[in-house]
């Protein structure tokens, strides 16, 4: 199996060295990642001006684009069919509305556009449960076949030092739970936001569980289209 690891914290970042240690048992692995850090860029990608692709040696290129970026170039230019993308492991969680920021989702985003299986994996600022887990976890994926070409694995660890379970999970939606405020410094303006909510009211989301000690599985759709509401709105 030829895996692609990327990531938005950077090519050398910590989470991505252990996602690569932790791989190279199931396949080939090359790196495709950021130069720099590159949080919160979703699945933009760089049109109008080019970027550099570094090769760093042993199957490890370091891009100044966004997530994004690195994926096209690896599954465009490098001659190489990959069997699978995996994003992370992202040094915090990527659940909820974060998912709609997070470079490290927009990775697997872009891969799902070129026909590659694609799974994120995040952790709230423990490594080492992700170290002591991830096989676990992994081959939970393999042996339920849940890998698809049509949507993407949102993998988050969950916060503390056990893992009591793996679940699948539904997306938290709460319009409501964040209060967003800007400060001023020197170099402008920055953006913040604060939690309002444990998530107690969705016990099967994903906020819920991680918060609970359960690795959240949540599938994510490539589009925005929904067919439902499509027909819904015709019948009004």
């Amino acid at each position: 199996m030829n895996i692609l690891l990327t990531n938005d914290d950077g090519y050398n970042s910590e989470g991505i060295l252990l996602l690569k240690d932790k791989l190279k048992k199931y396949g080939i692995v090359v790196i495709v990642a950021p130069l720099k850090h590159m949080s919160a860029k979703s699945v933009s990608i760089t049109l109008g001006t080019g970027f550099h692709v570094l090769d760093m040696g042993d199957n490890v290129f370091a891009c100044d684009g966004t997530p994004a970026d690195c994926v096209s170039f690896a599954c465009n230019a490098l001659n190489i069919k990959f069997d699978l993308v995996v994003s992370g492991c992202n040094n915090g969680f990527n659940i909820s509305y974060d998912t709609m920021y997070s470079g490290t989702i927009g990775a697997c985003l872009e891969a799902l556009t070129y026909g590659v299986k694609a799974i994120a994996v995040s952790c709230e600022f423990n490594f080492d449960l992700v170290d002591k887990y991830f096989d676990e976890v992994f081959k939970y994926v393999l042996d339920k076949n849940l890998l698809s070409k049509e949507y993407l694995l949102n993998v988050n660890f969950p916060m503390g030092e056990v893992m009591k379970g793996i679940k699948l999970s539904s997306l938290y939606y709460n319009v409501n739970q964040y209060d967003y405020f800007f400060t001023k410094e020197e170099d402008g303006h920055h953006a913040y936001r604060k939690l309002k909510t444990d998530y107690s009211d969705d016990k099967g989301s994903d906020c819920f569980l991680v918060r609970h000690g359960y690795v959240s599985i949540t599938p994510l759709n490539k589009s925005y289209f929904n067919r439902e509401l499509l027909e819904e709105l015709k019948n009004r």
